[in-house]
This record gives C-alpha cells, structure tokens and sequence, in this order.
C-alpha cells in the first residue's frame, strides 16, 4: 500500500515537472504600421483614365463569301468616302446573277401564258362554255405564276447586289487601321478585312465609377493637358447606364478643339472640376486603397487605437485624384487607415503605429 502511494506521488512529481520544462505561450507579434487619417474632400476634382479615338470608326467585311482578289490599303493610307478599298472574285456573282436574270425571263414567261390561259377562260365562262371550276383553276394558276415571276425578280435584285458587294467601299474618308486579310485568301461571309476610322472628329472614352458618373450629366466639361502641353478641353456627349461588373459605366468625351498632335489611341488623364462624386466624400491615400474581388470593389484596413488593432472595411472608390483616392461611402473623416505593408495584414490583426523599422518588408 505504502508503495503504490509512493509510486503514484513520484509520477505527479514528474508530470509537474514536465510541465514547468514546456516553453511559455508566445503572444502575436505586433506589425508596424503606416497611418494616415481620413480627410474630407470638398470641391475636390475627379478624374478619370481615358482613351482618346475617332468618334467614325468601322470594321468592314464582304457580305458573302469568296476569294480576295484585291486589298489595296495598307495601315496608315488615307482613301476617299467612296473608294475601293478591297474586291472579290467577281466572277461566282456574276454567274449567279445571270442565272438569276434567265430564271426571271422563264418566270415571266409564264406568268404570260397563265395571264391568256385565264383571258380565255373567262371568256368562255361568259358565254356558258365553260365551267366555274375551270375558272377558279385558271385564275389559280395565273396567281401561281405571278408570285414565281415577283420570286424571281427578288432573286435577281439578290443577284445583283452580291455582285456589288464583292467590292468593299469606304464609307467615309478616313484611314486605314489594321489589314485582317491578303490577296488569295478565301473568307467566309463577315470576316473583318480592314479596320479604318474617320479623320478630324475626336473623343474620349472612360470608364467611369459608379458614383461619379451618378452626378454627371450629359453636357459637363472635363478637361486634360494634350502632348503639347496644353489644356484641352472636352465636353460629355454620352453616357451609359449599364454598369461594367457593377461598378463602372462607360463615359464618351467628345473634344471641342483637338491639338494637331494628338492622336487616337493615347490615354489621358480627364479631370471634371467641381464633381467630387458626392458631397460627403473624403480623401485617402490611394495607397490605402486595396482592390478585392469582385472587380471594382475595395477594401482599407482601419485602425482600432483602443484594442491596438486593425480591421478590413468594404469601401465605395468614386474616383481618384493624383495620389489620392476619393471615397464616398465606407469611411468618416478622422479615421486613420493603413497606407503600406496592406498586403501582410489580416482581419484583426494586432498592430501598433510605426515609430521606426516597422519590418512590413518581410510578412
């Protein structure tokens, strides 16, 4: 008895000693961090990526299909409204055409021979030689022959327009964009064989945040600085309003005087002065900014100075400005916010404000 009474006080000994050799539980390391306070932002200006281009622009394709026979632009050559540009193989619509035009003179044909067939058949109808089911047969037929002959006429005006559309023609003087197809090639109906734009009439498209475009109006000025550095102004001639991801909408600027150097296919930056996307919109560092999914969402992290800590927040981006992101629904002016290290953080997360190395180079 005294024995096992031994024994089981040595093993507790044991335990108790054990436990006091495990490694005290190590608390999360705090996170440096960078944290700028939300400012409000009134009368700030929006602004918006644009791309410049030719409000007249086409892809142009044969309407049937064929072998080319000839595409005589190349990118960069101007042409006439008007001009051949590309041809066809004429030769397949010319065969149909004339078939066409000999099946309308058969058509017509007989549409005649029925037209005297029923003359007859009235007549002896008239005089009681002839009965009022021959009538009704012939007058059956005479219509019959009639619609083959109208069939055959649309046939031909087909025909005659395949012929004609073996050519592509410019439909307004502009300039060659891109060249999709070469000589000897055979396309299939639709297939793009030149893209070409007009000249002179410029725009700019954008998209547009959802709040921003929400206080625009169709006619608002926007401005930006051309590639000779001058202010070039640009007034909204459409506006969409189908949201992209439910989140942007497509804007088209269309510029009043367009510099001699500027050209379709730049960005620029297009600044609406006095349209802050909202009237309680506040400002942060567009570093503060991170973007989530889906697209056009974004989300700041936000510190807690009473618990030490930061918390992930949805927030509504209206637009930007310069280094600055506009935000019109998530935040209050006076937060502060984490400006760097964003991607090493999580929901939570301990941090304390940076005082010197804050380590965010390293998660």
């Amino acid at each position: 008895m005294m024995r096992s009474l031994l024994a089981a006080t040595g093993l507790v000994a044991v335990c108790l000693l054990s436990a006091c050799d495990k490694p005290p539980r190590q608390r999360p390391t705090e996170r440096s961090v960078l944290l700028a306070e939300v400012t409000p932002a009134p009368g700030a200006i929006a602004s918006a990526l644009g791309q410049v281009r030719q409000a007249r622009r086409a892809t142009l394709s044969f309407d049937l299909a064929g072998r080319v026979t000839s595409v005589g632009m190349h990118p960069g050559d101007r042409f006439a409204a008007g001009q051949v540009l590309a041809t066809l193989d004429p030769v397949p619509a010319r065969l149909r055409l004339a078939q066409a035009r000999s099946e309308a003179l058969a058509a017509h044909g007989e549409s005649l021979e029925r037209a005297e067939q029923l003359r007859q058949q009235t007549a002896l109808f008239d005089d009681g030689a002839a009965s009022q089911t021959s009538l009704t047969q012939a007058r059956a037929a005479d219509q019959v022959a009639r619609g083959k002959a109208a069939t055959a006429d649309a046939a031909v005006e087909l025909a005659q327009r395949d012929l004609e559309r073996s050519r592509i023609l410019a439909p307004f003087a502009g300039t060659v964009v891109a060249r999709m197809a070469e000589p000897g090639s055979d396309l299939p109906a639709g297939q793009a064989v030149l893209a070409v734009e007009g000249e002179g009439e410029l725009e700019v498209v954008a998209s547009l945040p959802a709040a921003l475009a929400s206080v625009l109006s169709i006619g608002d000025t926007a401005q930006f600085v051309g590639p000779d550095a001058t202010v070039v102004p640009a007034r909204l001639s459409h506006l969409s309003a189908h949201l992209e991801r439910g989140a942007t909408t497509e804007g088209i600027f269309r510029i009043v005087t367009a510099p001699g150097r500027l050209l379709p296919g730049q960005w620029v930056q297009l600044s609406l002065a006095g349209k802050s996307a909202s009237a309680s919109s506040v400002s942060i560092p567009l570093t503060a900014v991170v973007p989530a999914a889906p697209a056009g969402n974004a989300t700041v992290f936000v510190f807690d100075a009473t618990h030490g800590q930061v918390m992930r927040r949805p927030v509504t981006v209206a637009a930007t400005n310069g280094d600055r992101a506009l935000i019109s629904a998530g935040l209050s002016t006076g937060e502060r916010v984490v400006t760097a290290g964003t991607a090493f953080l999580t929901d939570g997360q301990a941090v304390r404000e940076f005082e010197g190395d804050s380590g965010l180079e390293n998660p």
